[in-house]
C-alpha cells in the first residue's frame, strides 16, 4: 500500500463545504512534516498518516509541494493520507 499525501480545501468558515483535494509532491518527506507537526502531537505519529488542521506557517511551508498557490485568505487547508494500491 502506497500513502499518498494530500491537502483538503475547504471553504472557509465553520459553515465553509468540502472542495477537493490538492496533491502533494512524492518528495515531501514523512521526516520534514513530522518535524512541523510534532509537538503537537499527543502520540507520536512518525509516518504522518494522521490529518492536521494547517496554519499560515504550515501551508507556507507546504507552498514547494503544492502544484498551484494556496490562498490562505480564501481557504482553509487540511494535510491528509491516504492508501493506495502499489501495483
Amino acid at each position: 500500500m502506497k500513502v499518498v499525501r494530500a491537502l483538503e480545501v475547504w471553504e472557509k468558515g465553520m459553515e465553509g463545504g468540502f472542495l477537493g483535494h490538492l496533491p502533494l509532491a512524492d518528495t515531501v518527506s514523512p521526516a520534514f512534516l513530522f518535524d512541523l507537526f510534532k509537538h503537537e502531537q499527543d502520540k507520536p505519529d512518525p509516518d504522518m498518516k494522521l490529518s492536521y488542521m494547517l496554519d499560515a506557517a504550515r501551508i507556507a511551508a507546504l507552498q514547494p509541494y503544492v502544484g498551484q498557490q494556496l490562498d490562505i485568505a480564501q481557504f482553509d487547508y487540511i494535510l491528509t493520507a491516504y492508501g493506495v494500491p502499489d501495483y
